[in-house]
């Protein structure tokens, strides 16, 4: 029997596999009644082991129940588990791109951040028709950082995500990656989209934000169109950065809803 403190030197990569140490059981497909025991054991498993198998394992559930504990299972103290868990997101491919693309901006592990990247690779359905990149927003808000940008990304992914139809392309992905991704898929049309947001109109005693968006061709990036779309919530008459925020969310969102009846008119 392998030792634990052997296995340890090999690296996370052998247990995000479904290697462990002592007598773990093979990662297969739960039934439904188990999920609920495997979230137990991943909440409050008291050995890192546990917690791993039981993300992998939801991994392999095929159950939706399981990608908030996973996603919770990003944030675990231990790196293996973190490990397992976006692995395990990776595997069930029912959602968890807004938690992996946080956790990623947050991690240390370069193991973890291996499995993230993994994770968020796209894997075309049969019923992908659009593979759809986001740039980095042009952000004319005044705000310092990359909290705009982030905002206006988790919504647009999470508006993207109700429609089998659009697969996102992982953040920070070159136009090589891009290539390369593309090879076999001759259906499936490539568009990139870049948001620019302006300043927000507090004008008439109303809060409006405005974001643009300019649509390329991917990855050589012809412009295809642009349109603009607006949220306007009454009575806010001086700046309030919760009612931006929550608005641009909103907006962000009817913005890639707006993408997804201009994308079936694209040439």
């Amino acid at each position: 029997m392998i030792r634990c403190q052997t296995m340890r030197r090999l690296g996370l990569a052998a247990l995000i596999v479904g290697l462990g140490c002592g007598a773990a059981r093979p990662v297969l497909a739960e039934p439904a009644a188990d999920v609920d025991h495997l979230v137990q054991n991943l909440t409050y498993g008291a050995d890192f082991r546990i917690r791993t198998q039981a993300a992998l394992a939801l991994g392999a559930s095929k159950s939706k129940r399981a990608v908030e504990p996973l996603c919770s299972g990003l944030a675990d103290a231990n790196a293996t588990v973190r490990a397992a868990s976006a692995a395990a997101l990776g595997r069930l491919r029912m959602g968890g791109a807004e938690c992996l693309q946080k956790r990623l901006a947050n991690e240390s592990s370069d193991t973890v951040k291996s499995a993230i990247v993994k994770a968020l690779d796209p894997v075309f359905s049969p019923e992908t028709k659009y593979y759809v990149a986001i740039g980095k927003i042009s952000d004319k808000t005044g705000r310092a950082g990359d909290e705009i940008d982030s905002i206006v990304h988790r919504a647009m992914v999470s508006a993207a995500s109700a429609s089998p139809e659009f697969t996102m392309a992982p953040p920070g992905e070159t136009l090589a990656d891009a290539k390369r991704r593309l090879v076999g898929h001759s259906s499936v049309k490539p568009v990139f989209l870049s948001p620019r947001i302006p300043v927000p109109d507090y004008s008439g005693g109303n809060l409006t934000i405005r974001i643009e968006i300019a649509m390329f061709s991917y990855p050589d990036k012809s412009l295809l169109g642009s349109y603009t779309t607006k949220l306007t919530q009454q009575g806010v008459t001086s700046p309030d950065k919760d009612t931006e925020d929550e608005l641009i969310r909103d907006t962000a969102t009817r913005a890639f809803e707006k993408f997804t009846v201009a994308a079936a008119r694209l040439p």
